[in-house]
């Protein structure tokens, strides 16, 4: 399929729901504001146009100045994917879950809030699943300090072996 057709697919699929639609060979690139996110998404799943089915992964970015997530679905009939785009506000991230959508998210859901601190509102069990439920922090933010702890279960180690914790 014609890069120019995949676009237009995915820009019907959205129906106005995305800031920017880009094309590049089986890929898709998509920016959504955070109040569309989970229309847009629920759109890019559903439609016939777009049948994104898989839920292949979920994160997110943290540059200091601005926080995004990044979802990458797939549609496994037509053999391509969507990369989707949506920047958070950073003193405050929270988004919408969409763990009802894909439970394949469920997991990537409770990871990016572990590492980043984002809030998936309506996620049935967000907790931490990575780190102890102690940990103070989010360790993959630019602000994050960590403070060795000199317990390999309790946090981060001295760099130092001469170091006291």
């Amino acid at each position: 399929m014609a890069q120019a057709e995949l676009k237009e697919r995915f820009e019907g699929a959205l129906g106005g729901l995305a800031e920017a639609v880009e094309a590049e060979g089986s890929l898709v690139r998509v920016r959504v504001a955070l109040p569309n996110l989970r229309a847009a998404l629920l759109a890019l799943k559903t439609s016939p146009d777009t049948a994104c089915d898989f839920p292949a992964n979920l994160t997110a970015f943290d540059t200091g100045q601005e926080m995004t997530l990044l979802y990458r679905l797939a549609s496994i009939p037509n053999r391509w994917q969507a990369l989707v785009s949506c920047p958070l506000d950073r003193e405050d991230p929270k988004a919408p879950s969409v763990a009802d959508l894909w439970p394949g998210f469920n997991w990537f859901e409770r990871e990016v809030y572990d590492m980043f601190g984002v809030a998936f509102e309506g996620h049935p069990d967000l907790r931490r699943i990575l780190l102890p439920d102690d940990w103070e922090g989010f360790p993959f933010r630019k602000d994050y300090v960590s403070k060795p702890s000199g317990s390999p279960l309790k946090g981060p180690q001295p760099t130092d072996l001469g170091e006291q914790a």
